[in-house]
């Protein structure tokens, strides 16, 4: 868990403001409201790290060869545990770890198997897939025993989330003996701090001011944050100005709707602000 020191500064305030609430004995409603407010910042920012490291592990991952023949389609594919041998090693050392469970599909004749990728700072995902509770041969007749099915459901189910869950590419015209082309790794992710262009995902380091726009289903943690990542990378007071005038109406939305909110934004804001003042 993440020391006072290392808390993003929006949630660090905002734990300070419902430490003196609570201190204050302040009213429930508004105790809850904060605790939600924390609750939803903590979720953003897990899964800011969960992505970071996603995208890290990820890159780490190479094509991996099919090691097994299906003697009726006569296609190659590769096995539940020579997925788990390739990418295991890798995904454990960026703090994941992969469960899979079995849920009730809509669907009577299908199974519906279910993989979870965790990340070690508390962040979930969810991948699914539904397979065949009958597997027929070519010809109609059984494939195999009852016992059997299940499991190779199971495991039939758990290796294509797996492939889903991190687009993993198999090589099937590869027996796994044939030469292979050096590995590059991918850059070094950057770090999340950075400016980060929102029209082309690129690293930049200015941004020229706009006007930022809220749709149906965000909440103001998007607004806020990349608000305040641009006043933050601010060059003078004019460009300070300029971010404000453009989404005063959002500003005055917020410092209306969410008072304490706003406040925390202030908060972190206001040393750019003096610097640029000075």
């Amino acid at each position: 868990m993440n020391s006072p020191a290392q808390l993003p500064a929006v949630l660090s305030d905002a734990m300070s403001t419902l430490d003196r609430a609570l201190q204050n004995k302040t009213d429930p409603a508004q105790i809850e409201r904060l605790y939600d407010l924390i609750d939803n910042i903590q979720m953003r920012e897990a899964e800011k790290r969960f992505n970071f490291d996603f995208v890290a592990a990820q890159a780490e991952m190479e094509p991996i060869s099919a090691d097994a023949t299906n003697p009726q389609t006569r296609s190659k594919y590769a096995t539940y545990a020579r997925l788990d041998r390739a990418i295991r090693p890798i995904y454990t050392a960026h703090g994941f770890g992969v469960t899979f469970t079995e849920e009730q599909s809509y669907d009577p004749s299908m199974r519906r198997i279910v993989g979870f990728l965790a990340h070690r700072d508390g962040f979930l995902r969810r991948y699914q897939i539904d397979v065949p509770r009958e597997i027929k041969g070519l010809r109609g007749g059984d494939a195999m025993t009852p016992m059997h099915m299940v499991g190779s459901g199971m495991t039939y189910g758990k290796r294509y989330c797996l492939i889903a869950m991190w687009n993993l590419a198999i090589d099937e015209d590869s027996d796994g003996n044939a030469p292979r082309q050096p590995y590059r790794p991918a850059p070094a992710p950057r770090s999340m701090d950075e400016l980060t262009d929102p029209h082309t995902g690129e690293v930049v380091d200015h941004l020229d001011p706009f006007k930022l726009e809220m749709h149906e289903g965000q909440t103001w943690a998007d607004f806020i944050e990349p608000m305040q990542r641009y006043l933050n990378h601010c060059r003078s007071i004019a460009e300070w100005d300029e971010w404000r005038l453009l989404n005063q109406d959002l500003l005055l939305k917020l410092k209306e709707s969410k008072p304490q909110l706003f406040r925390l934004f202030e908060r972190n804001t206001e040393a750019k602000h003096e610097e640029l003042t000075k």
